[in-house]
């Protein structure tokens, strides 16, 4: 049995796909109980935990042998993490592939990376086997304009330098890999795309696929920090998401990682696939 937290969002969703079409056996982890007919309707078990509520990780763990563990951005994600790995240790499971983010590590200068490493050293003196996915930014994170895309043709840029974007699905197929193929325990895996673009080249994109002229608009810090707590996101998280966007203009989220290609022997998808496969949401 294999248990995938975060069943519902970006990288779980697919990976539940993934591995049903593997055949795994495989239990989806919610916090929305009224998600839980579909998931069942894909043919794979389904329950509903908060990570504050030890009973149901210990239900979501049980008989489990392997778990892929991924939270949403919240002051409170290392403390969800850790809740889990205890339920999964109490429960265990063997192998925990969790999804943190690229350039996780105890150097790491940066909140989201400091964040991220202290769940990974946890897991490390856990005893459990683990593998770290370590993501830049997500593709699909484009789909959050498509309003302002398709309405006004503009691109807002809050990065302000080229990125390796990755297709969430890459991220899942990995992780798919990890979590059914031997030989990943003890490894970290960073993941990009084949190519680092910047918000021009991004508008580009969204302007040929689509026909129309999109414009890229750089948006400023303040601006984009404004957003994200307007959209609810607590001021902390978002302040950590600013300060991880800053290093773009310096070029830091442009290295190129070949971990999808490894791994799947296959490239990673494009960008321009990605916003091909999406056109009509950019079109008003």
């Amino acid at each position: 049995m294999i248990t995938v937290f975060g069943a519902t969002g970006t990288t779980g969703a697919p990976l539940v796909d993934t591995l049903l079409a593997k055949g795994a056996s495989v239990r989806a982890v919610t916090s929305a109980p009224s998600k839980l007919d579909a998931l069942r309707a894909k043919g794979c078990e389904a329950v509903a935990a908060d990570f504050t509520d030890p009973a149901a990780l210990a239900q979501a763990c049980d008989d489990a042998e392997k778990i892929y563990l991924v939270t949403p951005a919240h002051l409170n994600m290392r403390q969800w993490k850790a809740n889990v790995i205890e339920a999964a240790k109490a429960a265990g499971v063997r192998h925990i592939v969790v999804a943190t983010g690229l350039g996780a590590s105890p150097k790491a200068g940066l909140t989201f990376g400091k964040w991220h490493s202290e769940t990974q050293e946890l897991l490390k003196q856990s005893g459990l086997d683990w593998t770290f996915v370590q993501p830049t930014y997500f593709m699909q994170n484009l789909l959050w304009q498509t309003g302002n895309i398709a309405k006004d043709a503009v691109y807002y840029d809050d990065l302000g330098g080229p990125v390796a974007w990755i297709d969430a699905r890459d991220i899942a197929d990995v992780a798919a890999e990890a979590l059914t193929a031997p030989g990943y325990e003890g490894k970290a895996l960073g993941l990009t795309g084949p190519e680092a673009l910047t918000g021009e080249d991004i508008a580009a994109l969204l302007s040929r696929v689509t026909g129309r002229t999109v414009t890229c608009a750089p948006l400023s810090a303040e601006n984009a920090k404004a957003g994200m707590v307007a959209g609810g996101m607590q001021d902390e998280v978002a302040r950590a998401m600013v300060e991880l966007a800053s290093i773009a203009p310096k070029g830091y989220l442009a290295g190129i990682e070949t971990t999808v290609s490894d791994v799947m022997g296959r490239p990673a998808r494009r960008f321009a696939d990605f916003v091909a496969e999406n056109r009509d949401a950019f079109v008003k």
